[in-house]
C-alpha cells in the first residue's frame, strides 16, 4: 500500500530545506546552489560588510527542463490550484500540496512552494501549515497559497521601494 501512495505524494518525506533547494534549482535554470543562511556580515562598529557569495554545487536538471517546469508552475498560479498565490502585476509560479499527517488521523499538512517573479526569479517561498482549520479547508491552494501571496506582495513591494 505504501508503494502505491508514494506515487501520488503521500508518505514521501522531504525537509523544507530540500524543497526550497529543489525549487531554487529550477528557478536557477537547473543549477543547484550550496545552501547559505547568511547573506552578509556587517560589523556594527566599523561598518565593514563581508558578503557571503553564493556557490554553485552542481547541475540538477537541464536548463530546458527547468524552463518547462517554471512554465508549469506559472500555470498552477495563473489558472490552477495556486490561484490564491497571485500577486497583481507579477507572474508567480508555484505548486500546492496537501497530504495526510499520518494514517487515519484526519489531520493534514498543506503547503505552497513558489517562485517570484517568473521572468527573473529572485524569491523562493515555502509555506507549510500543519492541520489547518477554518475557511480555506485543508487544501494547499485554499490555505497556504493565500499566505504566500500576502508575503510575496510585501517582499515585492519592499524590493520595489529599495530599488
Amino acid at each position: 500500500m505504501e508503494l502505491a501512495t508514494i506515487s501520488f505524494g503521500q508518505r514521501f518525506e522531504v525537509t523544507p530545506l530540500q524543497m526550497v533547494r529543489m525549487v531554487s534549482a529550477i528557478a536557477n535554470g537547473g543549477i543547484l546552489m550550496e545552501p547559505r543562511i547568511v547573506k552578509q556580515i556587517i560589523d556594527n562598529q566599523t561598518g565593514e560588510v563581508e558578503n557571503i557569495e553564493p556557490k554553485e554545487q552542481s547541475r540538477a536538471i537541464s536548463e530546458q527542463t527547468a524552463k518547462q517546469v517554471l512554465n508549469m508552475m506559472e500555470s498552477v498560479v495563473s489558472e490552477g490550484t495556486g490561484r490564491n498565490a497571485q500577486v497583481k502585476g507579477y507572474n508567480i509560479g508555484g505548486k500546492t500540496g496537501t497530504s495526510e499527517d499520518g494514517v487515519n488521523t484526519n489531520k493534514y499538512v498543506t503547503s505552497f512552494v513558489g517562485v517570484a517573479p517568473i521572468s527573473n526569479p529572485q524569491v523562493v517561498i515555502l509555506i507549510t501549515l500543519y492541520n489547518p482549520t477554518g475557511e480555506g479547508g485543508h487544501q494547499g491552494g485554499g490555505v497556504a497559497a493565500p499566505v504566500a501571496s500576502q508575503i510575496l506582495r510585501r517582499i515585492i513591494a519592499g524590493a520595489r521601494n529599495n530599488a
